[in-house]
């Protein structure tokens, strides 16, 4: 099965829950998707910023020594507050070898607190780097950033899930579903963005971007 086909699975799913809170979904989601976020978000060709932040363990990783090493795939998550997003972390977890073949390493990042980046690779298992974004820092220089309405922020917490608490900060931004491949150069090779967050970039997408 595919990722979309697990991705649209979890549509299906959440299909179940009350009228008025898919409504609500769905009116944000036209309404970010009419603004073209997307137009601001950096590209293939641009420089790739780079930065240090820290791991689930709250240990420093800087991204330029892991470029160094070889292509860097780096993925931009809501966090494990999302069901798309599990799926995909989940997803791409099985092609981390694959990446690895390339010479390449993948890289998660969120807004989310250390320890809920910890929460996050325990729940899914995932053995690749998950790091720690406090505010949305980078995923602002790429570009890929929206405010959140606090109508929406309402609804998240009613479901459970206390975003502010998450991410131990009172902003209301959240990165687009974005996966950014760069190569050695600093440069981006490719960029896999998407507003509307059910939608991903394909593993294999991943793997050909980051081989060539």
């Amino acid at each position: 099965m595919s990722l979309k086909e697990k991705l649209d699975s979890v549509k299906l799913q959440m299909a179940q829950l009350p009228a008025e809170v898919l409504e609500k979904f769905a009116t944000s989601l036209q309404a970010l998707i009419a603004r073209h976020p997307e137009t601001h978000a950096l590209k293939a060709g641009d420089n790739a910023p780079l930065t240090v932040l820290e791991d689930a363990d709250g240990k420093a990783v800087d991204l330029r020594a892991l470029l160094a090493r070889g292509p860097l795939v780096l993925v931009f998550y809501r966090g494990l507050w999302c069901p798309f997003c599990n799926v995909t972390l989940s997803e791409y977890q099985q092609v981390v070898a694959d990446l690895a073949n390339s010479g390449a390493t993948l890289v998660a990042i969120s807004a989310q607190s250390t320890a809920a980046t910890l929460q996050t690779r325990e729940a899914l298992g995932v053995r690749y780097q998950l790091l720690s974004d406090p505010g949305n820092q980078l995923a602002r220089q790429y570009g890929i950033v929206f405010e959140l309405e606090p109508e929406l922020e309402a609804v998240y917490r009613a479901l459970g899930a206390d975003l502010k608490a998450l991410n131990d900060s009172d902003d209301l931004s959240l990165p687009m579903a974005s996966a950014f491949v760069i190569g050695q150069d600093g440069r981006i090779r490719q960029a896999f963005i998407n507003v509307d967050y059910s939608e991903r970039a394909e593993p294999q997408a991943l793997i050909e971007a980051a081989s060539h």
